[in-house]
């Protein structure tokens, strides 16, 4: 599947709708083929719970058709957010092939759960004496709950199966490529907050405090009340972030801010300005400025599938 195309599908379902994007890569050139956005025609989410399946398979199925999706096209999808568990753990260094293999052992023994039970994805960092691996946890029950989505819909199942709170990110590798730079991503209920140092991902962490409370018409005011309260608990946690990888004392550069439900995202660029959390403050749409519509969320992932796919990948991989 996906061998000899040059197809790639992005596939987001995301809380309130379905995106989708299919793109033919030429190489140095990336052409759009068909885009299509469906909003769901009744809430499938109780807060991060999916509580009706088949508003999703229907809706996914129709983004299928209009994307006409074949079975070569490498597709690329990315679960909830709330189902990848991060832990960041310190082992003796020892050769690369082991890293996963003992990552998994640790994590294991502190989940109290059988191996056979989980996805595990590592990355590594190289300290004096040990390695610091950030590692991405994923029940096997989650994946194929996802998959059989897809199955039931009529599509295939994703090449490429990234994590949530990673799928607006290929389109802003350049801004994260030098300094301290924070990725801050709301969710229906959580808000997750990524760290990425000269390009490198740091570490997640999340807080309370999602979209889910700005979908029905609110006043202005309750939307702003929202944001301050998201933006101080934001400044809180990114302090202890800085302080867990031992970067205190370093200035940050830039926090980028991008909301799953995506109306009064400049009311919260503007109030996380206030917080002074980095030198400077964008929403995603002022550094992801493209000349055309698009859903840059699955326009994001279809990008993602040309730097290389596997069975599932939970970190960001370099072009």
């Amino acid at each position: 599947m996906g061998l000899f195309t040059n197809y790639y599908v992005g596939l987001d379902i995301g809380r309130y709708r379905i995106d989708g994007v299919k793109i033919k890569n030429g190489g140095k050139r990336t052409e759009i083929i068909s885009k299509v956005s469906i909003p769901y025609k009744k809430n499938p989410f109780d807060g991060e719970t999916l509580e009706d399946e088949n508003e999703i398979i229907t809706t996914l199925s129709g983004v299928g058709n209009a994307l006409k999706v074949d079975i070569e096209d490498v597709i690329s999808s990315a679960l909830f957010p709330d189902r990848i568990l991060f832990r960041q753990i310190e082992i003796p260094k020892m050769p690369k092939r082991q890293v996963l293999n003992a990552a998994k052992f640790q994590i294991v023994r502190e989940l109290s759960i059988s191996p056979a039970e989980i996805t595990v994805e590592v990355d590594t960092n190289v300290n004096d004496s040990n390695l610091t691996v950030s590692a991405f946890v994923v029940r096997n029950e989650d994946i194929t709950k996802f998959n059989s989505l897809f199955f039931k819909s009529g599509l295939p199942f994703p090449n490429v199966l990234d994590a949530g709170y990673f799928k607006y990110n290929y389109l802003i590798e350049e801004q994260l490529s030098e300094g301290l730079v924070f990725v801050v991503f709301e969710d229906i209920s959580s808000t997750y907050m990524e760290l990425f140092k000269d390009g490198n991902f740091v570490g997640v962490d999340s807080v309370l405090g999602g979209s889910e409370s700005m979908v029905n018409d609110i006043e202005i005011d309750e939307v702003k009340s929202h944001y301050r309260e998201l933006s101080d608990n934001l400044q809180k946690l990114s302090r202890m972030m800085l302080s867990r990888a031992s970067m205190s004392n370093e200035k940050v550069k830039s926090v980028i801010c991008i909301s799953e439900f995506e109306e009064h995202i400049d009311t919260w660029r503007d109030i996380l300005m206030e917080y002074q959390i980095a030198d400077e403050t964008f929403s995603y749409f002022d550094v992801v400025n493209l000349n055309f519509d698009v859903p840059l969320n699955a326009y994001s992932l279809a990008v993602r599938g040309v730097m290389g796919n596997s069975t599932v990948k939970l970190l960001p991989k370099k072009r």
